[in-house]
């Protein structure tokens, strides 16, 4: 699996395609950009997308097909960009419905953030500027880490999170998979965020939150979750 940060020796930019025009997406190409400025090493080839027609420009670059088209683009790398507070549950689907193999997705880590070389990553991971990953972490496949977002020591992160700007994971917690952490949420150490929970903006959290519940306020209390459209 290729990281994002650049091999010595190699002479072409590997071509990447942005699964989803969301707003994550613009995330994503400013970290190319970050990572090229170095040394080019990814060649932004397009977007696959269901709600723009085929041929269309998004931020300047085409929209190439549809998600499930994805196994077509041979020698291609991928990341995804699809995900919010809304549709997080939704991840996992969408990478099965790609049929992409692990091998295909790619791991971007802005030049600026600081990743402890005794952290594990895992495929398709995004780190955006100025997050920092501590050593002895573990973050699982698909995991978005946003702008700032700082993760603690011995801590794992399950895969296909979200984890939205500014958020503080504290030591020796454990995020289960597809959670999301909302912005400048607070964790406190060797606590455990259940499966397919949501934290809310700006939440203190002190103890453990329950698989698929929603935790808010200050402290963190378990709200009832109310249906809402899918969005990303």
């Amino acid at each position: 699996m290729w990281s994002g940060s650049a091999r010595e020796g190699d002479l072409m930019p590997e071509p990447l395609i942005i699964l989803g025009v969301s707003g994550n997406a613009y995330d994503i190409l400013d970290i190319v950009d970050a990572i090229n400025s170095q040394i080019k090493t990814w060649h932004p080839a397009g977007f696959l997308d269901d709600t723009l027609p085929t041929g269309s420009l998004h931020s300047g670059l085409p929209v190439l097909g549809k998600l499930a088209e994805a196994p077509k683009f041979g020698g291609h790398w991928f990341i995804n960009a699809i995900g919010s507070e809304r549709s997080y549950k939704h991840r996992p689907a969408l990478i099965r419905g790609t049929g992409l193999r692990p091998e295909r997705f790619a791991t971007l880590i802005h030049p600026m953030a600081q990743v402890s070389n005794r952290s594990k990553l895992g495929r398709g991971v995004c780190v955006n500027f100025g997050a920092s990953i501590a050593g002895s972490t573990v973050i699982g496949d698909h995991v978005s880490v946003g702008p700032g977002c700082i993760i603690g020591h011995d801590t794992a992160i399950g895969d296909h999170t979200i984890l939205a700007p500014g958020c503080v994971i504290s030591g020796f917690v454990k995020v289960e998979s597809v959670c999301y952490i909302g912005a400048a949420a607070a964790i406190r150490q060797r606590l455990r965020i259940g499966k397919g929970a949501l934290v809310g903006m700006g939440s203190a959290v002190i103890r453990d939150v329950a698989d698929d519940t929603v935790a808010a306020g200050n402290p963190a209390r378990t709200l009832p979750r109310k249906p809402r459209p899918d969005q990303c």
